[in-house]
């Protein structure tokens, strides 16, 4: 009955938009709101007015002069030049603008006939730069920016990323915090969900660490950090959302592409783009390859009563994964688009770990034997998008009718060794899992603007999610005996949502936007064994967010919204993986969603040359879900005793968050930029039989240097403090880069040094882990980790863009499915 009712309001919820889409287009052309279409065309450059060189992408806008409202566009290219098609018989007026420039007028722009070509020249823009002494600062893009609803760190404005992976991107983003394994946390929370281009990628089904040492950072052009996310977005991501933009030239025209490679030695990486269109038709592909390669040691101590257990080994990591896409998008009309793209990420990580470990019980040696592990994993996963968007006469009104289909195949082989030293294996553990993620997703989404930027959204969603995963376990004796056991789950989870966002502004300077959104969930599972259960609910998430404009310059902001987070395949698969020799990690396939109230509250300003940034937040999730350990004595081959810790995972918490954030960014000189942020945040964990809490922070700083003459260094650098959990906590870490880069063949490329900690040899972290007893544990136990990753590295990078632009459309903004609704998980087994 739920999933009837449901099924209707989804439909209702579109059919404003259906009802609209034939008519709105007639309707204002008989009255005259739209000017008629023609094969005209009016042709321009725009110069800067002082020096006249050409003002790259400014953007110009047509007016009519009957109805005084825009009612087409284009971008200029690199050579400041515009060209404005289809435009038909009458008069106009064109609006030139470009961040850091005064606005310019062109008036009596008047098209005579049908076919005309009218040149309007030269049209010369005047600086708004702002002096400070002597220093001139022109519109030049930062590499953070704080908006609205979120924050934007421009990637491809800071060389230190070239040669690295999005791993070493996403650490220097405000907010967000990177462990040593590549696990990302916003605001310290790793519930969170990351896109790329708007979209998910079968590549984040897993674990989202893993993921992101798969995408080049020399392929990623922005990414932003949404804490707050409208009713428009999933209700997952309890923290918020990751967005990854890449690189890609969609709207020019002509055939443009790119190449990169980067040599060094910790990582190698080589990737091409290329771009084609021609009239309605764009296709545009990319392909590219990495490899990262380190090494480390570590140790692992457990105190269980008068029980002492320890590991020491070294560890070796590599990694080789490549990435592809080809997409396209074709104009119908032009008001109606069709797009495409098949986008494909796979590879292989080994981590190999040779171990001496003792036990001994008060003072007696228990055991002493040598383990050596190889883990590997391996994954391919692609997604298949097919859009179509339809726009209307009146600017801002859209329908967007979207589908995605991904799928994700892993495969982790754990082979474990167990010998004496001088001697021939005793035993063999095998531990194979084959795991599949399939996810089908529709969704409409239909936009409608009104009278005094007041702006009406509505959407629906369904998303159809098939998770199995088939496990093998063997041990093999000395002897020949061998002992099989297999595991298999099957896990259905459908979503059906519909929202609905109202916004509108009051006395010019009040933003306020509100919304609802209604998600139900289906969720069907089978465990081996007949342990088959199913379960499904609701769920209303409101969403407010209030911003105020004061003189242009400060700008106040309020949000509220709930948000829920369910587990993805990371923390139901339960599939036992023997990492260890006596440390396991199992997912828990009975796992509840979270529930998180957010509340922010923020200010921003600009002065001259510099901006600032702050923001406080309240978090609270109830039922949320932590690591829960207990330990086991168990009789290992030899019949001696040892401990066995199995980490899983548990809705046992309640966890509040109150923080702030920071972010200023100024230039001292005219080439010379300095910016920073920061988190400081304290966390209270609450479980049903341990607890935790504390202060945390994390501190980023950058600075870059344009010497001239095509020369820039770079530098960033941070902090991070020890990481809370509800068991313990882990290590502080730091990191810092230093980059260096000389533009070459008239700005189409360059070349680049990179030295990432070159101050540090390696990075020392202790992780802490302690367990009181419980009903649910009866042995209280504390472990000890020590790491020791050497992490200095060299690099040098190669780039060269090419081809040629004969014009720039209009461009066109692009609908995309946000599938926000999973917990991912890290791949150390904490969350």
């Amino acid at each position: 009955m739920k999933k009837s009712l449901l099924l209707a309001l989804l439909g209702l919820s579109t059919v404003p938009a259906l009802a609209q889409a034939p008519q709105a287009a007639p309707q204002q052309a008989a009255t005259g709101m739209a000017a008629p279409r023609g094969n005209a065309t009016i042709v321009g450059i725009v110069q800067d007015a002082d020096t006249k060189k050409p003002v790259e992408f400014a953007t110009v806008a047509l007016i009519s002069l009957a109805t005084g409202k825009p009612i087409d566009g284009a971008m200029a290219d690199d050579k400041g030049r515009f060209t404005i098609s289809k435009v038909g018989v009458g008069k106009y007026r064109l609006q030139v603008s470009f961040l850091g420039y005064q606005q310019k007028l062109v008036e009596d722009v008047t098209v005579t006939s049908d076919n005309a070509s009218v040149n309007v020249g030269a049209v010369a823009i005047a600086s708004d730069a702002k002096k400070l002494s002597e220093v001139v600062i022109t519109g030049e893009k930062p590499l953070v920016e704080e908006k609205i609803d979120r924050t934007v760190y421009n990637a491809e404005k800071d060389i230190t990323n070239s040669g690295g992976n999005a791993a070493d991107v996403l650490q220097k983003v405000p907010s967000l915090a990177l462990d040593s394994d590549g696990n990302v946390q916003l605001r310290g929370s790793s519930n969170v969900r990351v896109l790329i281009n708007n979209k998910p990628s079968a590549i984040m089904a897993g674990s989202v660490a893993d993921a992101l040492k798969q995408i080049p950072a020399d392929q990623i052009k922005s990414v932003e950090v949404i804490t707050s996310p409208s009713a428009k977005y999933d209700a997952e991501g309890t923290a918020g959302i990751i967005n990854i933009i890449t690189k890609k030239d969609g709207g020019l025209h002509g055939v443009t592409g790119s190449v990169a490679a980067t040599a060094g030695t910790r990582g190698s990486n080589a990737n091409a783009s290329l771009n084609i269109r021609r009239g309605k038709l764009g296709i545009n592909g990319t392909f590219g390859g990495n490899m990262f390669y380190n090494h480390g040691n570590m140790s692992n101590t457990i105190f269980a009563g008068n029980t002492t257990s320890f590991q020491y080994g070294k560890t070796r990591i590599n990694g080789k994964f490549m990435n592809a896409l080809v997409g396209f998008d074709y104009d119908l009309t032009p008001k109606n688009n069709i797009s495409g793209s098949i986008r494909s990420n796979g590879g292989t990580f080994k981590m190999e770990n040779d171990q001496e470990v003792t036990s001994r019980e008060e003072n007696t040696l228990i055991q002493d034997f040598r383990n050596e592990i190889r883990n590997r994993n391996q994954r391919i996963g692609t997604d298949y998008n097919l859009d179509y968007t339809r726009t209307f006469s009146k600017p801002g009104q859209e329908l967007a009718l979207l589908s995605l289909y991904s799928v994700t195949n892993t495969d982790n082989d754990i082979r474990q060794d167990y010998l004496n030293e001088g001697n021939d294996p005793y035993l063999l553990k095998r531990n194979l899992n084959e795991g599949a993620n399939k996810e089908l997703t529709f969704q409409a989404d239909y936009t409608h603007p009104f009278a005094n930027k007041t702006m009406l959204e509505l959407g629906a969603k369904s998303i159809f999610r098939d998770v199995e995963s088939d496990a093998l376990y063997r041990d093999i004796f000395n002897s020949g005996n061998e002992t099989r056991r297999t595991d298999a789950f099957f896990y259905e989870q459908d979503v059906y949502a519909t929202y609905m966002t109202y916004g509108f502004m009051l006395k010019k300077k009040l933003n306020v936007k509100m919304g609802g959104r209604y998600e139900f969930t289906d969720i069907q599972a089978d465990l081996q064994g007949d342990n088959d259960y199913s379960l499904d609910y609701d769920n209303f998430i409101p969403s407010v967010a209030l911003s105020y404009n004061l003189k242009q310059k400060h700008t106040f902001r309020a949000n509220f919204t709930q948000r829920i987070q369910r587990p993805s395949l990371f923390y139901l698969n339960p599939y036992v993986q023997e990492q260890t020799s006596n440390t396991r990690v199992q997912g828990n396939p009975n796992l509840d969603a979270e529930l998180t109230d957010l509340f922010e509250l923020g200010y921003s300003t600009f002065f001259k040359t510099t901006s600032l940034s702050v923001t406080g937040y309240m978090r609270q999730t109830d039922n949320a879900i932590e690591t829960v350990a207990t330990i086991d004595r168990e009789t290992d081959a030899n019949g001696l005793p040892v401990d066995v810790t199995t980490l899983t995972f548990d809705n046992i918490a309640k966890n509040k968050t109150y923080g702030v954030s920071l972010f200023g960014n100024t230039k001292p000189t005219n080439n010379w930029t300095i910016g920073g942020s920061s988190n400081f945040y304290y966390v209270d964990l609450n479980g049903k039989y341990a607890s935790n809490s504390g202060w945390m922070y994390n501190i980023n700083a950058n600075s870059s240097y344009t010497f001239g003459k095509g020369i820039t260094a770079q530098f960033n650098g941070g902090f991070n403090s020890r990481r809370i959990q509800l068991l313990g906590e882990f290590a502080a870490f730091s990191y810092h880069t230093i980059a260096i880069k000389k533009e070459l063949f008239d700005k189409k490329g360059g070349i680049s040094l990179g030295l990432d900690n070159p101050f540090r040899e390696s990075m020392r972290m202790r992780n802490d882990v302690r367990v009181e007893e419980s009903p649910t544990n009866p042995r209280a136990y504390t472990q000890e980790i020590r790491i020791n990753n050497f992490n200095r590295g060299v690099r040098v990078s190669f780039d060269y863009r090419f081809g040629k632009m004969d014009q720039q459309r209009a461009p066109k903004r692009k609908r995309s499915i946000r599938n926000d609704d999973a917990k991912q998980g890290d791949s150390n087994g904490m969350n």
